[in-house]
C-alpha cells in the first residue's frame, strides 16, 4: 500500500489595532524585520493610524499565525517599554 501525503493547509489572516502614541517610531523600528522574516509561512505588514498601528498577518497555518502574532506583539511591547523608559529618563 502506497503512502498518501496529506497536507492540511489552513490559510489564516489577522488584523490587530494597537493603540499607541509612538506608532511612527515603532513602525520605523520594526520595518527592517518585515523585510527579512525568518520563515515564508507568514507575511506581515504594519501601518500607522492616527491613534496607533494596524498589524496584518497572513499565514499558511494557525501555528505560523500564532508564532507571527506573538513575535510582533512582543517586539511592539518591547519597543514601547524602551521608549517610555527613555522619555522618563529625559523628562519628556
Amino acid at each position: 500500500m502506497g503512502q498518501v501525503e496529506r497536507r492540511l493547509a489552513h490559510a489564516s489572516s489577522l488584523e490587530v489595532k494597537i493603540q499607541t502614541l509612538q506608532a511612527e517610531t515603532i513602525l520605523k523600528a520594526i520595518a527592517p524585520e518585515l523585510e527579512s522574516l525568518p520563515t515564508r509561512r507568514v507575511k506581515a505588514a504594519i501601518s500607522c493610524l492616527e491613534d496607533g498601528l494596524i498589524l496584518t498577518l497572513e499565514a499558511e497555518d494557525l501555528v505560523a499565525l500564532r508564532a507571527g502574532l506573538n513575535t510582533f506583539l512582543r517586539w511592539i511591547s518591547a519597543i514601547e517599554r524602551c521608549l517610555s523608559l527613555t522619555e522618563r529618563e529625559s523628562g519628556i
